[in-house]
């Protein structure tokens, strides 16, 4: 009897020692952030992703960037005057990123001005042999979304060239050494880290003198480039 009164006031304080502990409260984990409607309430149990993959890390405003590029236009058209002018060309860019990418949707992106030094060589055409100097002023549109490591632009500049192709007698394409290049482009990046990217655009090229010379009949080229990037920075 008195055993069985021992182990019944033994299992009894066990018990109460076990509740005890279990009557401790600890802080509640932190609820995700939920995905707010349009009427300004929430999705309950959807969390929302904020967060960007690495690779992404340094597409804010502040950041730097060298891009080299290189690949071949070819000009559209012949004729009329017009004659074959195809190039070679090879562009050394220095990039500011302007603005930090904000919300969300497909159009989540920011804005980048590129100062660029083109050098290109003519391979055919009755020009061939000439070289293309000069430098050009882009703007540049990236869409970054969250969690992709492909990055489309698009982008716009304009820019004036040296150029020796004036000096070739009976065409009616370049009229003076400085012609001026108005262009418009889209591409895309593909981030191999947070600072390299391989890069690939195609690209509309215009050159003419603004009829400040009495040859101007211009030469309008589209083709492609392919070439690298470094952003510049850290986290």
């Amino acid at each position: 009897m008195r055993r069985t009164l021992v182990a019944t006031l033994a299992l009894g304080l066990l018990v109460g020692s076990w509740s005890a502990r279990a009557a401790v409260s600890y802080p509640a984990p932190a609820a995700p952030a939920s995905l707010e409607t349009k009427g300004g309430g929430a999705k309950e149990g959807v969390a929302l992703d904020t967060e960007s993959i690495p690779e992404l890390a340094l597409y804010r405003e502040g950041t730097n960037e060298i891009q080299v590029m290189s690949g071949a236009l070819f000009s559209l058209g012949s004729g009329n005057g017009r004659y074959t002018f195809d190039e070679a060309p090879t562009i050394l860019s220095w990039g500011w990123m302007l603005t930090t990418p904000k919300g969300n949707g497909f159009f989540r992106g920011n804005v980048e001005v590129l100062v660029d030094l083109y050098a290109s060589a003519i391979f055919a055409g009755p020009m061939s042999g000439n070289v293309v100097l000069g430098p050009n002023v882009f703007v540049r549109y990236n869409f970054v979304q969250p969690n992709w490591r492909i990055v489309p632009y698009v982008e716009g500049g304009v820019g004036f060239v040296y150029t020796d192709a004036y000096t070739v007698p009976n065409q009616s394409v370049v009229g003076q050494a400085i012609e001026f290049t108005p262009q418009a482009g889209a591409g895309f990046r593909y981030m191999l880290s947070k600072h390299w990217s391989v890069n690939a655009e195609a690209l509309f090229h215009h050159m003419s003198n603004a009829d400040m010379a009495m040859r101007n009949i211009g030469v309008n080229e589209v083709g492609g480039l392919v070439g690298f990037s470094y952003l510049l920075g850290s986290d």
